[in-house]
């Protein structure tokens, strides 16, 4: 049983593989920052639950700031 979900998991990955290669530059520019977007509302989430009584702009600095963080750590 385990060897065929890897063999599932191995197949769906490499169907992905393929859609992305088929992609234009133009649709993987607009996945990427769909993708950003979509990373960003999550981050905001759990940055609310984290600081409840923070203001939509509090809540926006703190997302700039940890995205700043991110950028730093990862040159």
């Amino acid at each position: 049983m385990d060897s065929r979900i890897a063999d599932d998991a191995r197949f769906a990955l490499l169907a992905k593989v393929r859609q992305a290669r088929r992609m234009s530059a133009r649709a993987k520019l607009l996945a990427g920052f769909e993708l950003f977007e979509e990373a960003c509302a999550w981050s905001l989430a759990g940055i609310a639950a984290q600081h409840p009584d923070a203001s939509e702009s509090e809540k926006r600095r703190e997302l700039q700031r940890r995205l700043e963080l991110a950028d730093r750590l990862t040159r």
